[in-house]
């Protein structure tokens, strides 16, 4: 970059001395001076135009001229226009290989425009949605009619995935997940879940069938044990045994019963039937059995405004409820303070169920609402939980778009606070 500059000022210094010599032979040194001055900014300047006229063409071909100052800013340019060439051929490359991996996915991939139309898609969606080449600028709800997920990408809030049958296919299931990506545009990813819902819907008949199939044996054993029990010559040994067996033939049904609810929790119709449920009188009646099942060792409160009540089924509700009150007498020790409270605020109702009992231990908490799942297997099978309560509760909310929220630790007791929308 020196070499152009210094040669470009030896050309100006021998300009300006020239002028000077010439103007003091005809005795008009200033004279001759400025008018030097004009000349060569005018001289310059065209080479200036030159270099701007040389970059709007595209920088094709030689440049203009190869010495003085502007040949630096030339070399500049092309050293720009160089590294935006490498960038260009780096970010080709970078596009072509995203193309040919979401050409290979099994998910389909849709990038609609802010005014929903297609804009971009890959083979997956092509054969799951029935796209062809021309339909790019069409409305995506010219492919996907159903109402749901009309509504689906009109809100553009896309927290939760979609399921809907396919339109072209009843029996095909799809499930959209959507994005909001770059100004107003979206990007929906399609799957066909239709296997996976078919295993889901095996494993739930599954259970149902299993749990119902198993009430009748029970019910025969358990008749048989206590007819021989009320026998009055039966040994106080035998006497015991049988009262053993009885025992465990009643968590067997319970475990029936609970399997044969979070089925049919887990289905996809809504709760049945609908009503306005005061809450004072559901959760009073929990509180009564609660203290009948803790004889006494704990204190349990309730608060609960007598005006608060939510659309919905009693009995679910009562279930989900009595599920977390329950647990609270059964894993807290002696002398344990169990507080239920509810109440509104402009969007949720939120029931709470906090004691100060043995608490649950942190890494435990997004695990205690699976089925089967046991914090401490010994208390619970000496307290004769299924291990299915806490599921039940989760799919119990889930069905009304509530949520479950549990915060613990060690020592310091926990609370589950269930929150439900008021519509």
């Amino acid at each position: 970059m020196r070499y152009g500059i210094q040669t470009e000022a030896r050309r100006f210094s021998a300009l300006m001395l020239f002028s000077l010599l010439i103007g003091i032979l005809f005795e008009a040194p200033l004279e001759f001076f400025l008018l030097a001055l004009s000349v060569y900014l005018i001289w310059f300047m065209r080479k200036g135009f030159a270099i701007f006229r040389w970059v709007e063409g595209g920088m094709r071909g030689a440049p203009p001229f190869n010495n003085g100052a502007w040949i630096e800013v030339i070399r500049l340019l092309e050293r720009l226009k160089q590294l935006q060439r490498r960038s260009k051929e780096k970010l080709r490359f970078t596009v072509k290989r995203v193309r040919r991996m979401t050409k290979s996915l099994d998910q389909g991939m849709v990038i609609l425009n802010g005014d929903l139309s297609l804009d971009w898609w890959n083979r997956s969606a092509e054969s799951l949605l029935g796209f062809r080449r021309t339909d790019r600028g069409s409305p995506i709800t010219n492919f996907v009619r159903h109402p749901d997920f009309i509504k689906y990408v009109s809100k553009a809030r896309f927290k939760e995935p979609l399921r809907i049958p396919s339109g072209s296919e009843p029996n095909v299931q799809l499930e959209f997940f959507g994005s909001n990506v770059g100004q107003g545009e979206i990007v929906l990813i399609v799957t066909d879940i239709t296997e996976l819902d078919n295993l889901e819907s095996m494993r739930r008949e599954f259970v149902e069938n299993v749990s119902h199939e198993l009430r009748t044996p029970l019910t025969v054993i358990k008749g048989y044990v206590e007819t021989v029990r009320d026998l009055s010559d039966v040994p106080t040994r035998e006497a015991r045994v049988f009262a053993q067996i009885s025992l465990q033939i009643e968590k067997m049904e319970a475990l029936a019963d609970d399997l044969a609810l979070l089925s049919r929790l887990e289905s996809e119709t809504p709760p049945q039937p609908i009503n306005p449920v005061k809450l004072k009188p559901l959760l009073s009646g929990i509180v009564n059995d609660a203290k009948r099942l803790s004889a006494g060792k704990h204190v349990i409160k309730l608060d609960c405004d007598n005006r608060v009540e939510i659309l919905g089924n009693a009995n679910e509700l009562r279930s989900a409820f009595s599920n977390i009150v329950f647990n609270a007498v059964n894993h807290n020790p002696k002398g344990a303070n169990i507080n239920i409270h509810a109440g509104e605020d402009a969007n949720f109702l939120n029931v709470s169920i906090r004691d100060d009992g043995v608490g649950i231990d942190l890494p435990e908490i997004p695990r205690i609402t699976e089925r089967f799942y046991r914090v401490d297997a010994s208390r619970n099978s000496h307290s004769g939980g299924t291990g299915l309560g806490l599921a039940i509760v989760k799919h119990t909310l889930n069905r009304y778009n509530g949520s479950l929220i549990i915060s613990s630790r060690i020592g310091e007791g926990a609370e589950f606070l269930c929150k439900l929308p008021r519509t």
